[in-house]
C-alpha cells in the first residue's frame, strides 16, 4: 500500500538533516512510501530505475551475482540511508536490492528529486557525506577481502556487523538482525557455506564467537585484535 510522506518520515532519512523548510515541504509534496515485503526484491542488476529510494525501516541487502549464479553480498543496509545512490546517470543498476526483512521504502521520482537538490545545497552536501561513507566502507571490504584467511575475513565481517546491529549483552555482543547465518555470511564473503563453517569454528575454539541456536554472539575487542594481529 502506497501511503504519503510525513514530516516524522523526513526526519528519520539523514540525508534529509539541517535542510530548509521549503526543501521538506517539497519532499512531503514528491515522495510517499510502501512496504517492500521479506525477499521481494526492489531492483535487478540492470534493471532501469527512475526513482531513488531511502530505507525508512527494515533492512535490505545490495548484491551482485558473479557469472555461477553465486550472489556476493555487499551492503546490508540499515533505516535511514539511500538505497541507490547512483542516481545521476542513466546507466542501469549495477547491484540487486532485496527486502532482508520486512521494510518500508521511500520514494521520490528521480527527476524531480534531482531539482530538489539544485535549490538546497546542505542536501546535495548530505548526499556527498553518505557516498563518502560508502566508499570508505568498500575500502575496508576490499583490505579485508585479500590476502587474508579467512577466519579474518569473518571476524572482520562479524565486527562490522556488530558496529551496526550489535547489542551489548555482558561480556558479549549480540547480532540483533535476523537472517544472518553461516550460509548469508558465505554469500558476504563470495565463499563456500563449508569454509565460513569452518572459519566460524575456529573463532568459537578461541572464544571469540559463540552460537545459540541462530544467534551469533561476539566478543568485539577480541575480535578487532584478531583480525588486525
Amino acid at each position: 500500500m502506497i501511503k504519503d510522506l510525513t514530516l516524522s518520515d523526513i526526519k528519520s532519512i539523514s540525508i534529509f538533516r539541517n535542510i530548509n523548510i521549503q526543501t521538506q515541504e517539497v519532499l512531503l509534496k514528491e515522495g510517499c512510501t510502501f512496504e517492500l515485503p521479506k525477499k521481494q526484491v526492489l531492483f535487478y542488476e540492470r534493471d532501469e530505475v527512475n526513482s531513488v529510494y531511502f530505507l525508512l525501516s527494515g533492512k535490505v541487502s545490495i548484491y551482485k551475482m558473479n557469472e555461477f549464479g553465486e550472489r556476493k553480498v555487499i551492503f546490508i543496509l540499515n533505516e535511514g540511508e539511500i538505497i541507490n545512490e547512483s542516481f545521476m546517470s542513466n546507466n542501469t543498476t549495477v547491484v540487486t536490492c532485496e527486502a532482508f526483512e520486512k521494510s518500508i521504502i521511500i520514494k521520490f521520482d528521480k527527476d524531480k528529486f534531482i531539482n530538489i537538490m539544485k535549490e538546497d545545497f546542505s542536501l546535495v552536501k548530505n548526499l556527498i557525506g553518505s557516498l563518502e561513507h560508502r566508499n570508505r566502507r568498500l575500502c575496508r571490504q576490499l583490505k579485508n577481502s585479500t590476502y587474508i584467511k579467512i577466519e579474518k575475513k569473518l571476524a572482520a565481517k562479524l565486527y562490522r556487523l556488530n558496529r551496526e546491529f550489535g547489542v551489548e549483552k555482558d561480556e558479549w555482543h549480540f547480532l540483533n538482525v535476523s537472517g544472518v547465518t553461516v550460509t548469508y555470511l558465505a554469500d558476504m564473503l563470495g565463499c563456500k557455506r563449508e569454509t565460513i563453517s569452518r572459519a566460524m569454528k575456529i573463532l568459537q575454539n578461541k572464544g571469540l564467537v559463540k552460537l545459540e541456536g541462530k544467534k551469533i554472539y561476539i566478543k568485539p575487542n577480541e575480535l578487532s585484535k584478531f583480525f588486525k594481529s
